[in-house]
């Protein structure tokens, strides 16, 4: 092989240095005026099939039982986000969104949400949740993807779990624990 001129070799070296430089820049320079915000909210969740659900299947395969353990089966949700697990406690807003049970077996789900702000405090802003789960854990994590108004560009974690259940009427609360970075 053949060696290559001086100059040559300065032209390569420059361009790694260079190189170099621009991928240890800190990574903390680009999390400057980032905020941290991290809240627990509860979910009430009436899946009973009433005229006041909050959660319902919407498709599923023909010839199949829709429930959440059904491969395929598509359920649409707006429940109400409170500040605390009691009901009556102070609203904070509304948890609309989608689910979609995504593995055969039934044990995983997609999920699709947008947690709306109607409080005083955030109204009209949004946090933006979504992955797949095995929802039989009893604690299930996804991600925050992104979020409008006091929580724009954010991202960060959310956990659910299940705080408490009512089978007799198909009543459940969830708390859902938010960790987010944002503008």
């Amino acid at each position: 092989m053949a060696a290559l001129p001086i100059n040559t070799k300065v032209v390569v070296l420059l361009i790694l240095g260079t190189s170099m430089v621009v991928f240890t820049i800190p990574a903390g320079k680009a999390d400057d005026g980032l905020k941290q915000t991290i809240m627990s909210v509860y979910f009430h969740d009436h899946s009973s099939g009433s005229p006041d659900s909050t959660v319902r299947a919407v498709v599923g395969f023909p010839g199949k039982l829709w429930n959440l353990t059904q491969f395929g089966t598509l359920f649409v949700s707006d429940d109400p986000v409170t500040e605390g697990p009691d009901p009556e406690s102070a609203p904070v807003g509304r948890g609309q969104g989608i689910f979609v049970t995504t593995s055969l077996d039934g044990v995983n789900t997609h999920v699709s949400l947008s947690i709306v702000f109607t409080n005083e405090a955030c109204n009209g802003s949004t946090i933006q949740v979504q992955g797949n789960s095995d929802q039989m854990k009893a604690v299930r994590e996804y991600g925050v993807v992104s979020g409008t108004g006091k929580f724009r560009y954010a991202s960060g974690y959310v956990t659910f779990e299940n705080f408490s259940f009512n089978s007799s009427i198909s009543y459940a609360v969830i708390r859902c624990n938010i960790s987010i970075r944002h503008y």
